[in-house]
């Protein structure tokens, strides 16, 4: 049984414990907060114990990973931390927010040989695999294109402004809370970064990216269309096109449902009865901590940097 402990106490971590708490192979042994009565009241919910610091909950002997779920700008210095104490790290996407020190967590993980991963659960879904899968026995041909949009409404007001989605400070816009859902969609079925990316960007009045327009071109000139907005909601469904059919994902950064299109034909469909996503996720990190390993192929360290460079290329166009 994995131990783990949650830094952050947030809304993505209650999501995450309580898929934890469902497993039968790992378990929440404890969370941490800056606060220690918000890590009180977590822990009463969830279960652990509770640390009204992150450095406390590191120094936990017991304690075999960590899921990182603060805002994205805390996630480097803490996988360093975690790493410099010995323990695995799942962290929430986006792992890192400027390449300097994406370079330097994952040399120093590799150094101390701990597993760590950008917790991109979109790849370790049933449905994406069963996609995979089709691709590889050839079913929809020669790959040519990749579509996919992640989009909601986050409307701006003056008195957001200090919101983590729309102030520059803590790496908000559109592009690591929602963008990095169809960029690593794309990415991980090339298994390649691409050779070429054109981007349009939108600003909001704080400077961040509202919007992000990106089309990818991969080797073999396989083109992906993909498009990421916190500034109005769009079809969630992911579709790989190839020579020969399609493959459609309803709502692809998690889905559940995919189909096999040949023609004006479905002939294949595949439903994961889980609804909880995190779960797929969880047995993944496990998996790899059972088998000593200190990187996904799923989520590889390479795409993940890959992906750290795109976004600092859009921030730094603001």
């Amino acid at each position: 049984m994995i131990r783990f402990g949650i830094l952050g106490c947030g809304t993505i971590a209650r999501r995450f414990a309580a898929a934890l708490n469902k497993s039968d192979r790992a378990e929440l042994a404890a969370c941490a907060a800056r606060q220690t009565d918000r890590a009180e009241a977590f822990a009463a919910q969830f279960g652990g114990r509770a640390y009204g610091s992150y450095e406390a909950l590191l120094a936990d002997p017991e304690i075999q990973a960590v899921y990182i779920a603060t805002v994205h700008t805390a996630h480097a210095e803490l996988a360093k931390k975690a790493i410099l104490a010995g323990k695995a790290v799942l962290s929430e996407k986006p792992f890192f927010v400027n390449s300097r020190e994406a370079e330097d967590v994952v040399q120093l993980a590799r150094e101390k040989n701990i597993l760590i991963m950008e917790g991109f659960w979109t790849r370790t879904q049933p449905a994406y695999q069963q996609a995979m899968q089709w691709i590889k026995e050839g079913r929809i041909g020669k790959l040519r294109l990749i579509k996919a949009a992640f989009c909601f409404s986050m409307p701006y007001r003056e008195e957001l402004k200090g919101h983590r989605l729309w102030n520059p400070e803590t790496a908000g816009g559109a592009f690591w809370d929602a963008g990095i859902y169809p960029y690593e969609f794309a990415t991980g079925i090339m298994g390649k970064p691409p050779v070429e990316v054109q981007t349009m960007v939108a600003k909001a009045p704080t400077g961040v990216d509202m919007t992000v327009s990106m089309n990818l071109r991969f080797e073999g000139d396989v083109i992906a269309d993909l498009l990421t907005s916190i500034g109005g909601t769009t079809d969630g469904t992911g579709t790989i096109t190839g020579s020969e059919g399609y493959i459609t994902l309803d709502y692809f950064v998690g889905s559940r449902h995919a189909e096999l299109h040949q023609g004006r034909e479905t002939v294949e469909v595949f439903d994961d009865p889980e609804e909880e996503g995190f779960v797929h996720e969880i047995a993944h990190f496990v998996s790899l901590l059972e088998e000593g390993r200190n990187e996904s192929d799923i989520n590889p360290l390479a795409l993940t940097l890959d992906l750290t460079q795109r976004g600092e290329g859009i921030l730094n166009s603001r």
